[in-house]
């Protein structure tokens, strides 16, 4: 990166405005225009033509400003001299908008210097410690990284690990595997290449698809593949399938109305609940008090209605979801709680939102803070959720600059191995240490051609999978209808 190409433009203002600056800040009251180029921000938290033309690029261009022997060292020189200042408020300095900004200048440049440098002290001089944390959504950085720690922490959320252990897994389970594959968006030929890495064998491997066959590719060619291997029966050997939002909305090819929308697969350890955009508490509990009266089954199907499911329903997170309501905290349908994951020893596995609505930079929103995410196969792991997103953007959603396509799959043998180890409960500590679990392929384009005799699919289409209906009372609470 060129200095002189991303900081010239600030030189000529502080050799115009700089002495008056200081000045005015020896004397405790800022009179003057000036805050953009002397205090710069991240640029994005303004809209107007100074605060984009002011605004600093990216955390690489704060580091080249605060090196910069003139310009660091005016901004060094103006912190000191508002440390020296008896007055503490910085309103009574700045006025409300400048105070603001001087916070939001102040985190940016601290992220580039550290928890040591001078802009940490104004900081806690003036704002008591508190940061600006939409200056970290705009860097990308979770809103509890300070530098220098934060390179540690990012790198501490991120798992890089090859995906060629399979042979290792077959030796290990040669009885069969069990896998849940993410979203396909009829995406053919990249589900039958992930397929083969794993080396499916249907006599003996069970995978489950968590949904969202149409929109994208060619769902007749999709679902004619999925055809091959379908059992409805989820004790045989094969491909399960559960419904997406892409089958219910958006005027669907097939809308697949005859499959469930969540499956659970009791293990010996845990409980894996797999539903298309993820799990709320009322629908948790009332299907883990229907598991407790058949202890023996180790397979469970339920299927929403539409009122379970319509756009304002108690239900609807589990077939669609905006980024917010991944989370425990979500007011409207709220994620089950950290007790009732533990008792049920539940895992829920989701796909619907893709990896780059949740990786920013080296940042992670999703199921903070204790989360962890596969850098090559961009799957998320939730240990306060208890959860996996596994929708790796074989759609090709370009959200924070994130440009990677690709389809995973997690295998549950090995999610096994490690809540034995933990107790009931998968744990970050234990996934790192465990055998790879984690598989994919990139996207692989397959031409859309029409097939509208539907015979390829239609075993699926007749298919008559055992479900239990899950409906609303009268007080809009779950129930068996």
């Amino acid at each position: 990166m060129e200095q002189t190409g991303n900081i010239s433009r600030f030189v000529k203002m502080h050799r115009r405005d700089y002495a008056r600056a200081l000045s005015e800040i020896k004397a405790g009251r800022k009179e003057s225009h000036w805050m953009w180029y002397i205090f710069p921000q991240v640029r994005g938290l303004g809209k107007s033509y100074m605060s984009q033309e002011y605004g600093i690029r990216d955390l690489a261009e704060a580091r080249t400003f605060s090196k910069d022997p003139y310009l660091g060292g005016n901004l060094t020189e103006i912190c000191n001299a508002l440390l020296r200042l008896p007055e503490k408020d910085p309103v009574r300095i700045f006025g409300p908008i400048d105070a603001r900004k001087l916070m939001s200048s102040m985190t940016l440049f601290e992220c580039a210097a550290g928890k040591d440098s001078v802009f940490a002290q104004v900081l806690e001089k003036y704002f008591h410690g508190k940061r600006d944390y939409s200056t970290y959504r705009l860097l990308g950085m979770s809103r509890d990284m300070h530098r220098p720690e934060s390179g540690e922490k990012a790198e501490s959320v991120i798992i890089r690990c090859d995906d060629d252990n399979i042979d290792f897994l077959r030796r290990r389970y040669p009885e069969g595997l069990h896998f849940a594959v993410g979203d396909i968006h009829g995406e053919t030929e990249t589900l039958r290449c992930l397929m083969k890495k794993i080396r499916f064998d249907p006599k003996k491997d069970h995978v489950y698809f968590i949904g969202d066959y149409n929109e994208g590719g060619n769902p007749y060619s999709l679902l004619g593949y999925l055809d091959r291997y379908y059992q409805e029966d989820l004790h045989k050997c094969g491909f399960h399938m559960i419904r997406g939002n892409h089958e219910r909305e958006l005027n669907p090819i097939f809308p697949l109305e005859n499959l469930p929308d969540i499956l659970v697969i009791r293990g010996r350890v845990m409980n894996y609940f797999l539903a298309h955009a993820g799990m709320v508490a009322s629908a948790f509990d009332l299907i883990s008090r229907d598991m407790e009266k058949d202890p023996e089954e180790r397979a469970f199907a339920y299927r929403l209605d539409d009122a379970a499911t319509a756009w304002d329903a108690p239900l609807r997170q589990i077939v669609w979801s905006r980024n917010g309501l991944y989370s425990r905290y979500a007011g409207h349908s709220p994620w089950p709680s950290v007790e009732s994951m533990s008792v049920n020893r539940a895992c829920v596995i989701h796909g619907h939102s893709p990896y780059c609505f949740f990786k920013k930079g080296s940042a992670l929103t999703y199921g903070r803070p204790r989360s962890v995410f596969w850098e090559k196969q961009h799957v998320f792991f939730s240990e306060s959720l208890q959860s996996f997103n596994i929708d790796s953007n074989i759609k090709g959603r370009y959200e924070n600059n994130e440009g990677c396509r690709g389809l995973s799959c997690i295998c549950l043998e090995v999610l096994e191995e490690i809540a034995a180890a933990g107790k009931g409960r998968l744990m970050i500590e234990g996934v790192r240490k465990a055998e790879n679990f984690v598989f994919s392929y990139p996207y692989t384009p397959e031409p859309f051609s029409r097939n509208p005799g539907g015979e390829l699919c239609s075993r699926i289409l007749r298919a008559e999978p055992s479900a239990k209906t899950i409906t609303l009372d009268a007080e809009r609470k779950p129930c068996f209808g």
